[in-house]
């Protein structure tokens, strides 16, 4: 009697344990995130399916919160959540069902608002980082297990105080690398650093170094993949365009090109491209897509008048074109007008995707590169646009 009341209570304690339940480590399946405004904020979901899916509807997905960053490595979605300071490792069962597995708190080892991406090396290494506090975090992504908490130098500001820098997303290098593109997004038309920037972390010896380039600003915390070779660019950032068009001691700052990123983390001080200069546009608003010498680009034409109101400024009219970054010239690109504002959000078996919000008719898709002239839509996401797409294998 007493052996099945044990038996009985390790039973309900099983199924009270939200990190309880068979793994299904076996399942390939595409993951997908979205993002949803709801009366309560935004909200990110995430799915699994068996294949690319027709729709991504939020109905039929794994609500997450808010102020969440989704990742996967392996057969395995993981998840940032900023509020709660944690990072969650998910499952996908054989019915395509998502649940929580394990996961870690790092809220007394640092703060949530420095967090700067997550970035995997093995099935044992993986480091989360956390540059402005000065910290990189390394774990076992397999046993979800705390390694070393290593302080590294903080991520550099400007000279003035108003300037703020972040890292978000996290690239493997060579020998032992893991670069993070630095950007910026000054509040309230706070002032920018007037170099490009990109963290370099060596997970040999363990430190962190900074690559500048003054060729142009900071830009955007998120490098563009050239899908013909790979190799890495650092980008321009709508967020410091616009602070360009409302401070004028820094109006005329080249904040729009293109620097080419090598795989130890420096500039290639051989190329540059000036893509303002070449479509004699106001300003670059995203380098979409690159792939060869043929580099999509959404920008502002030049006519176009700012409103007063900053808050106004993200609503300006676009404009798509193919920049020839060897030949200096370019072709507009109307197809791809009717999409609005267009961002990568990841790849499934080779194939770059990206998503799309702002468009006059309201609807969000994910669209498939064919080309660099081609995206073809191929889900609808519901409700919200898409933030991310892999393949879990």
């Amino acid at each position: 009697m007493m052996y099945r009341l044990l038996l009985f209570s390790l039973l309900c304690l099983q199924a009270c344990n939200p990190f309880s339940g068979d793994k299904q480590s076996d399942v390939e399946a595409i993951l997908i995130g979205t993002r949803v405004n709801t009366p309560k904020g935004r909200m990110y979901y995430m799915g699994a399916y068996a294949g690319v899916p027709i729709q991504a509807d939020p109905k039929d997905m794994y609500l997450l919160g808010n102020n969440v960053a989704m990742y996967s490595y392996g057969r395995s979605p993981y998840v940032w959540d900023g509020a709660r300071g944690q990072l969650t490792k998910y499952e996908v069962d054989v019915r395509y069902k998502i649940q929580a597995t394990d996961s870690i708190a790092f809220a007394g080892i640092a703060s949530s608002a420095s967090f700067g991406a997550v970035a995997f090396v093995s099935d044992e290494e993986a480091y989360v980082f956390f540059l402005a506090d000065g910290k990189v975090v390394a774990f076992n992504p397999s046993t979800m297990e705390i390694g070393e908490e290593i302080e590294v130098e903080r991520l550099p500001l400007g000279e003035d105080i108003e300037v703020s820098t972040n890292t978000y997303y996290a690239f493997l290098g060579s020998d032992g690398r893991i670069l993070l593109p630095i950007g910026a997004n000054p509040g309230a038309i706070g002032k920018f650093v007037d170099q490009a920037q990109v963290a370099v972390f060596n997970t040999k010896t363990k430190k962190v170094g900074y690559s500048n380039d003054s060729r142009m600003t900071i830009g955007y915390n998120n490098l563009a993949k050239d899908f013909a070779n790979g190799d890495l660019y650092y980008r321009p950032s709508k967020y410091v365009a616009r602070i360009q068009d409302y401070r004028p001691e820094q109006k005329d700052a080249v904040s729009g090109g293109l620097l080419r990123v090598r795989k130890d983390g420096t500039f290639d001080p051989d190329f540059f491209v000036d893509l303002q200069k070449v479509l004699n546009a106001r300003r670059i608003i995203s380098v979409i897509a690159i792939q060869g010498k043929d580099v999509l680009v959404q920008y502002i034409d030049k006519d176009w008048k700012m409103p007063e109101n900053p808050g106004q400024w993200f609503s300006c009219s676009t404009r798509l074109a193919m920049v020839d970054v060897e030949a200096l010239t370019f072709k507009l690109v109307s197809s791809l007008d009717r999409y609005g504002t267009i961002y990568p959000v990841g790849e499934v078996d080779g194939r770059p995707y990206y998503a799309n919000f702002g468009t006059e008719d309201g609807k969000y898709h994910f669209l498939v590169q064919d080309n660099t002239t081609i995206l073809n839509t191929k889900i609808e996401a519901i409700g919200g646009s898409g933030i991310y797409i892999a393949r879990l294998k």
